[in-house]
């Protein structure tokens, strides 16, 4: 896969588990308060206080990190009390983690079907179903959390990323930036509107964004991604000093990746410096043996009198 290809796919992997942490946060979080409240109420039937308790249980297993723990008290805590909207959610997110996403999507439109004018719940669904290649379902969910909440930035998020899945850029972008205008700081819309904005061939633009979210985002939490997709825009309206700089750092998130560190390459080619592109070309070799453009770049620059290179690197 080359770069254009990553950045011109929707990325599910890194987004959907910057989302999953996000979500299991916030469901942890609003559990444990409703605990907390749940042992100040009055009298509840022995069904509803057995599943309350089953459910304060699992969250607080899902916090220890106990996953398989936390499964089996909210799959209990859901038969006890099949109609009960938080133990339905929690139970959709511990298996969408745990990598049961049709069972954890059935889940969440059980609790949609129980609550339907819960926004944020309609909008889970939504992304689960996206995650599941249900795009036109996944549609109409963000659809109609756009008219239950349409200052909620997740239901024009969700709506956006459903037209990149369809290839319609421009709508997905304009989704996504009145997404950001609800929620200005958001990392993963920030992404996501950096990326169509470099695909549409507006570098410059995502540039901006881009350094945005860098300056957003804490330095030692600065995503690979984002590091990389500086690099390319960088490079793409010739700033070829940043680029290097930009593409470097990204190296030193994660493992290596083939594709990256050939861009790295190219970089370091377009500002003169041949020798650390050979060791980088070498180092995409090492971590893929069949990356053709590591291949014959590297085959150019063993070459006599190898000049630097002056394509593109944005692509």
């Amino acid at each position: 896969m080359n770069s254009q290809q990553y950045f011109l796919q929707p990325r599910g992997a890194s987004a959907s588990r910057r989302l999953a942490a996000a979500v299991l946060l916030g469901v942890a979080t609003a559990s444990l308060a409703g605990c907390a409240s749940f042992r100040k109420q009055k009298v509840v039937p022995d069904s509803v206080a057995n599943c309350r308790q089953l459910s304060c249980e699992g969250v607080a297993a899902m916090e220890r990190g106990h996953w398989e723990h936390a499964q089996e008290l909210l799959e209990q805590a859901v038969e006890i009390s099949p109609g009960d909207i938080d133990a339905r959610r929690q139970l959709a997110e511990v298996l969408w983690r745990s990598g049961s996403r049709q069972e954890a999507a059935a889940h969440m439109q059980a609790a949609v079907n129980l609550d339907p004018r819960h926004a944020p719940t309609v909008i889970r669904c939504g992304e689960m179903l996206l995650g599941l290649g249900a795009v036109e379902r996944a549609k109409g969910r963000a659809e109609e959390a756009i008219v239950l909440e349409a200052t909620n930035a997740g239901a024009w998020a969700l709506r956006g990323r459903v037209f990149r899945q369809q290839g319609e850029l421009e709508r997905a972008l304009a989704d996504l930036q009145q997404a950001l205008r609800f929620s200005p700081n958001a990392l993963d819309l920030l992404q996501d509107t950096a990326e169509i904005q470099y695909q549409l061939g507006r570098p410059q633009r995502s540039l901006a964004t881009v350094q945005h979210l860098l300056d957003t985002a804490p330095p030692d939490s600065q995503p690979r991604e984002s590091l990389w997709l500086a690099g390319l825009a960088y490079g793409a309206v010739n700033r070829r000093e940043e680029a290097v700089a930009n593409l470097q750092a990204a190296t030193l998130r994660g493992e290596p990746h083939p594709e990256l560190l050939y861009q790295l390459a190219l970089a370091q080619q377009a500002v003169g410096s041949n020798d650390a592109a050979a060791a980088t070309a070498r180092q995409a070799l090492a971590a893929d043996g069949q990356h053709q453009g590591s291949h014959q770049l590297l085959a150019q620059l063993q070459a006599p009198a190898a000049t630097a290179y002056d394509a593109p690197i944005r692509r």
